[in-house]
């Protein structure tokens, strides 16, 4: 049975050519449309029915949450935004079972979008998301090389998984931090990001006083790290804000990195966090690969590249051979840029391939950021990576028709 939607948009030259799509592609055996633009069906519709989803524009939803108050609880929708701004919340100031995706982008992504949503074909009901008990994983996306696409790889897996609904943190540790190209941050949202780390600092020394002193330490500090998180509108999930103090960043110890992932784990706030990392035995990696609970290595398939793999992971096991041990053990390796056919053998610490992801001709020379993060063919590639390395090891789970996951 297809899932039973309803579409509700004022403006009737965005939904005439969405139905005609649907009518027309695979897309029409999947989802039952029912659209209004007029308010008043809207409400009265609503009123005598009970559909799986409910998709449509600000003033639309706004409008019905607070017609149906508690009753809305019980029906999942989708917020089709413009400005990214905050969700519609019912009567009482509770926001339901709503998400948002961009109104404007192309069909089929929109339309995979709202299927993903979705708990399945079963009922065309949308499951709650479940929060992890203890603490959040951490998925740490390495690589010995660099201009790999590490950092595209992880912003799309953390807006990809925050269109599904879960609460996603994306660290990035990068000495030049690629996400300032996506970013709106001010001089004060770099000082606060400062600030943090000077306070994983003085903890860190004031623990080490105390250790010498031989007085009682705490396990974790009392580092508040909500004033320092941003939220990212384009990449659907929280950060910190990029800064631009390169020396700052590049004194980021192995033990600060650690004691950073310790607190957003703890914090029970997220279903995953996302920690990209810069060079392959730079200490902010070291730490990345010492505290994540699963770790994905980007290889290319090019004889140079990897060569420089091998190289790199060989010279990681010789200085760092415990480390490298239990790295193993957690590793996964995914190819970037994959034609569709293995031209070289993968460094030897490598037993397979766990995953591949598309070569992008439109990205060949990029000019506008954005684009980074709009390729539904990448996109949808990187679900398919997503469920193939999550939800094995239990990170995040997905439901068994494998179209909403939930943390």
């Amino acid at each position: 049975m297809p899932v039973r939607m309803v579409l509700a948009v004022q403006d009737s030259r965005y939904v005439e050519p969405l139905l005609d799509y649907v009518q027309g592609s695979s897309f029409g055996n999947m989802l039952h449309v029912t659209a209004f633009t007029r308010m008043d069906a809207f409400l009265q519709y609503m009123t005598e029915h009970k559909p799986g989803l409910v998709v449509g524009d600000r003033d639309m939803l706004q409008a019905w949450l607070e017609a149906a108050g508690e009753d809305a609880r019980h029906i999942a929708w989708l917020l089709l935004s413009e400005d990214g701004g905050a969700l519609p919340s019912a009567r009482g100031g509770e926001p339901g079972r709503g998400a948002a995706i961009a109104k404007y982008q192309p069909l089929p992504q929109l339309l995979e979008a709202v299927l993903a949503y979705c708990k399945g074909p079963l009922n065309g009901a949308v499951s709650e998301p479940k929060r992890h008990s203890g603490t959040t994983p951490v998925l740490g996306i390495a690589s010995p090389l660099g201009g790999c696409g590490k950092s595209t790889i992880a912003m799309n897996m953390a807006k990809q998984l925050g269109v599904l609904g879960l609460r996603v943190f994306y660290l990035n540790l990068e000495t030049a931090n690629t996400g300032a190209l996506f970013s709106s941050g001010t001089p004060e949202s770099e000082q606060r990001f400062s600030r943090l780390l000077y306070n994983v600092k003085a903890w860190q020394e004031e623990n080490i006083a105390k250790r010498q002193a031989g007085a009682q330490r705490p396990e974790m500090p009392d580092v508040e790290l909500g004033p320092f998180i941003v939220k990212h509108p384009g990449m659907k999930c929280d950060t910190f804000a990029p800064s631009q103090q390169v020396q700052e960043l590049m004194e980021i110890t192995e033990a600060d990195t650690g004691l950073l992932l310790k607190l957003l784990a703890a914090s029970d706030e997220y279903d995953l966090i996302i920690a990209d990392t810069g060079g392959c035995i730079e200490e902010r990696t070291l730490g990345v690969l010492e505290g994540a609970d699963l770790l994905m290595w980007v290889l290319l398939d090019d004889l140079v590249s990897m060569y420089k793999s091998g190289v790199w992971l060989n010279y990681l096991e010789s200085r760092h051979p415990e480390l490298f041990r239990n790295a193993m053990g957690k590793s996964r390796y995914v190819m970037n840029r994959f034609t569709g056919q293995l031209a070289n053998p993968l460094p030897w610490q490598a037993s397979g391939l766990d995953g591949a992801l598309p070569y992008i001709p439109s990205w060949k020379q990029v000019h506008q950021e954005d684009l980074l993060l709009c390729s539904p063919i990448f996109q949808r590639e990187i679900l398919k990576l997503c469920r193939a390395l999550l939800e094995k090891p239990g990170l995040v789970s997905f439901h068994a028709d494998g179209d909403r996951a939930y943390g």
